[in-house]
C-alpha cells in the first residue's frame, strides 16, 4: 500500500488536538447501528444490518440533521468508499464515484424507482433536497444481480419519510454564509388505518464564483435557488397490506459561469425533477410478501447559454434542453422457507428521452428510440448456525442490446460472537446511455450508436469485528470492467477495459461519553488499455488513491459538539495516459468541520457547523471553485421525538 501524502501527514498531526475539542460527529449514529437496524437495498428484503453479506453503509435520519450537510453531494462525500468531484457550489453538476467506478455506473433509487437519466453525471442528485430523506443506503459493490444495469458500482437509494400514528410536525430554518437560507416544515399524522405526512422545502443561496480566477461576469457568485414538496398517504386494511401513494418534487435555477475567452456571461441551468408511485403490499399467504409498485422519474433541464460561450456568434439566452422519464413496473415476492427466504420478482424499466435540443435549437435526439428492459429475478438468503449465504440470479432484456445474465454469489462465516468474514463474487452490465449514443451537440460532437454494453466482474472479501460499542472493518474488492466507455476526440467510445481495486478500514467506538470513528480508503482505478500508439494509460480522473475521514464527538448533557477531518489524496483531472507532459494534476487537501447541536427543549434543538474552517483553498475539478471558511446555524422542531 503506498505511503501517505503530504496532505495525510497534515492530517495526522492535527489528531493530538482533537482529543483537546469537544466535537460530534454526525456520522457515528449511522456507524453505531445495532442488531434492531433494518436495512432492504442489500438483498431487495428487510434484513438486519449486522447479518448483511455486503459493504453497506445506512445514513438515517438522526445522522442526516447532525451532519448539518446542506446538499446531498457533500453529505455522501463523507461516507468510506465515495468520492465527489463538483463543477462549481451547490447545485453545480457533481460526479460521484462509488468505489472508482464512474459516475453513471451508480444506480440511483427513490423509494425503489430508479431515477438515473442521460445527464452527464447520470442522475441529478445535486438537485435532490434532503429535507424529505428518512435514510439513505449505500450499497458498494456487485448489485447488478439485484438491480440490473447501471450498477456496476453499487447503489444509492434514498428512502423518503412517511406518516406515523399520531399527529406530529416538523421544522427547519437556518441561515448562513453567501446569504444561504434553509426552511422547511412538514406535518404527519395516521391511525391504524391510514397514515399521512405533507411537507414543503426551500433552498437558496448567493454561492460563489464557479469558476476559480474568473473575470467579468465570471467572476460574481453564482446564485442557487431550489423549492419543493413531498407527500405521501398509504392505507392499511388489515394487518401484512399496505397501499398507497407518494409523490414528490423539486425545481428551481442553478447559475453556472460561461467559461468563455471574455467571461461575459451568466450561464445558467432551469432544473425539474418529479418522482411519484403507487404501491401495493400484501401477505398473501403467512410466508409469501408480495409488493406491486407502479412509478415515474422526469429529469428536466434547460441550460441557457450565452453569446460567446463557445466563441461562435450566436442569440443570447440560446437553450440546450434534454428531458427524461422513466417509467418502472415492480413486482416482488419474498417468500419464506424452511431455510431462509426466497425472492422471486419481474419488473420492466422504460426511459423515454426527449424533446432535447442542442444549442443551436436543432433536436439532439431525432434518432433515439425510448429503451425498455424487461428483468426476471431469482435469488436466496439464508442463515444456518455459523454459515450465511446470498445466491442471485438476474435476467435482462434490453431493447436495444438484447439479452444479458447476471449473478452474485456471497457467502459469510461467524467464527465467534465477535468475528465474521465474508467472500462474494457477481458481474454488471451497463447498456449505454441515449445520450452516448445518439446526442449531437453540432461543431462534430455526437454520440456513437454503435456502442457495445459495459460489463464487469467483481469479488471481495471482508472481515469484521465486533464487541460492545467497538466494531472494527477491512474490505478488499476488485472489479474488472470491460468496454468501458470513454469520450475520445468528439465521441464516446469502447476503451477495452479498466481495473478498480481497493480495501477500505474502518473503526467506530465509544468510549463513555466520547465517541470516535476512523476510515481509510485505498484506491487503484485503472484505465488499462493502449492507445494507437500503444502507449497505455495509468489512473482513472479525478479518483485519488488515497482518502481517509477522522472523527471524534462527546456529549454534555444538553450540548453536543463535533470535529471531523477528511484528507483527499492527489489525482488527475483527466485520465492520465503515461506520456503526457501536462498531467493536470489536482493536489490533495485536508479539511476540517466543527459541529454543535444545543437542546433548547424536548422538541426545540439549536445547531451550527463551521465547514473548511482553515479555509482551505483546493480543487475537485481543475478551474472549478469549492468554497473556503464558512457557516451556518439553524434551529430545528421535531414533535416526532
Amino acid at each position: 500500500m503506498p505511503s501517505f501524502t503530504p496532505s495525510f501527514r497534515a492530517l495526522a498531526a492535527l489528531i493530538p488536538p482533537l482529543f483537546m475539542l469537544t466535537p460530534a460527529f454526525a456520522q457515528l449514529s449511522g456507524e453505531e447501528k445495532t442488531l434492531e437496524t433494518i436495512v432492504v437495498t442489500a438483498t431487495r428484503q428487510a434484513a438486519r444490518a449486522s447479518e448483511l453479506l455486503a459493504d453497506m453503509t445506512v445514513i438515517d435520519r438522526a445522522t442526516i440533521e447532525k451532519s448539518g450537510q446542506e446538499t446531498l453531494p457533500e453529505l455522501l462525500a463523507r461516507q468510506p468508499g465515495v468520492q465527489v468531484s463538483s463543477n462549481g457550489g451547490p447545485g453545480a453538476a457533481a460526479s460521484i464515484y462509488l468505489r472508482g467506478a464512474n459516475s453513471a455506473h451508480t444506480k440511483v433509487l427513490i423509494d425503489g424507482i430508479p431515477v438515473n437519466s442521460v445527464s452527464l453525471s447520470g442522475f441529478p442528485l445535486h438537485y435532490l433536497a434532503l429535507a424529505d430523506v428518512e435514510r439513505i443506503e449505500i450499497l458498494r459493490g456487485q448489485a447488478s444481480a439485484l438491480y440490473g444495469a447501471d450498477a456496476v458500482g453499487g447503489v444509492i437509494h434514498i428512502i423518503t419519510r412517511r406518516g406515523r400514528t399520531g399527529l406530529a410536525a416538523d421544522g427547519f430554518i437556518g441561515y448562513g454564509s453567501h446569504d444561504t437560507q434553509q426552511a422547511s416544515a412538514g406535518i404527519s399524522g395516521g391511525n391504524a388505518q391510514w397514515r399521512f405526512r405533507v411537507e414543503a422545502n426551500h433552498y437558496q443561496t448567493d454561492g460563489f464564483s464557479a469558476r476559480r480566477h474568473a473575470r467579468n461576469k465570471d467572476a460574481d457568485d453564482d446564485a442557487y435557488r431550489n423549492i419543493g414538496g413531498a407527500a405521501s398517504v398509504s392505507f392499511l386494511p388489515a394487518a401484512g397490506h399496505d397501499i398507497g401513494i407518494n409523490y414528490r418534487k423539486n425545481k428551481g435555477i442553478s447559475h453556472h459561469d460561461s467559461f468563455s475567452s471574455s467571461g461575459d456571461y451568466d450561464q445558467r441551468v432551469r432544473f425539474e425533477n418529479e418522482v411519484w408511485q403507487l404501491f401495493s403490499m400484501n401477505r398473501i399467504l403467512e410466508n409469501w410478501q408480495s409488493a406491486l409498485r407502479y412509478g415515474e422519474a422526469e429529469d428536466r433541464q434547460d441550460a441557457y447559454e450565452g453569446l460567446d460561450t463557445w466563441s461562435f456568434l450566436m442569440p443570447v439566452d440560446n437553450i440546450s434542453s434534454f428531458h427524461t422519464r422513466n417509467r418502472f413496473l415492480s413486482w416482488q415476492n419474498d417468500i419464506d422457507l424452511p431455510i431462509g427466504k426466497a425472492l422471486l420478482a419481474v419488473e420492466r424499466l422504460k426511459q423515454e428521452v426527449g424533446p432535447s435540443h442542442d444549442y443551436t435549437g436543432a433536436a439532439s435526439y431525432t434518432d433515439s428510440p425510448d429503451n425498455h428492459n424487461t428483468s426476471f429475478l431469482l435469488g436466496w438468503t439464508a442463515h444456518l448456525e455459523k454459515h450465511s449465504w446470498q445466491i442471485n440470479a438476474r435476467r435482462d432484456k434490453h431493447s436495444e442490446f438484447g439479452s444479458e445474465s447476471t449473478y452474485g454469489l456471497s457467502y459469510g462465516y461467524q467464527f465467534n460472537d465477535a468475528l465474521r468474514s465474508r467472500v462474494s463474487y457477481g458481474t454488471a452490465f451497463k447498456a449505454p446511455s441515449a445520450y452516448q449514443m445518439y446526442m449531437d451537440m453540432g461543431w462534430g460532437y455526437h454520440g456513437n450508436p454503435d456502442l457495445k454494453p459495459e460489463t464487469a466482474k467483481n469479488g471481495e472479501v471482508a472481515l469484521t469485528w465486533e464487541r460492545g460499542a467497538h466494531r472494527v472493518s477491512a474490505i478488499y474488492y476488485r472489479n474488472k470492467i470491460k468496454n468501458l466507455i470513454d469520450w475520445k476526440v468528439n465521441t464516446y467510445e469502447n476503451v477495452d477495459k479498466a481495473l478498480l481495486e481497493g480495501i477500505t478500514l474502518a473503526y467506530a467506538g465509544q468510549f463513555g461519553a466520547w465517541r470516535l470513528a476512523a476510515t481509510y480508503d485505498w484506491l487503484n482505478a485503472e484505465n488499462q488499455s493502449k492507445n494507437a500508439a500503444g502507449v497505455g494509460y495509468e489512473r482513472l480522473g479525478r479518483r485519488a488513491r488515497d482518502k481517509a475521514t477522522l472523527a471524534l464527538a462527546h456529549t454534555w448533557g444538553k450540548l453536543e459538539t463535533g470535529v471531523e477531518l477528511i484528507a483527499i489524496g492527489r489525482r488527475y483531472d483527466v485520465n492520465y495516459l503515461k506520456t503526457d507532459l501536462n498531467k493536470e494534476e489536482l493536489g490533495g487537501y485536508g479539511l476540517t468541520n466543527l459541529t454543535a447541536r444545543y437542546a433548547l427543549g424536548k422538541n426545540l434543538t439549536l445547531e451550527a457547523r463551521l465547514n473548511n474552517l482553515f479555509d482551505k483553498q483546493y480543487e475537485t475539478v481543475r478551474y472549478y471553485g469549492t468554497d473556503g471558511f464558512n457557516a451556518f446555524i439553524g434551529l430545528r422542531y421535531s414533535g416526532e421525538r
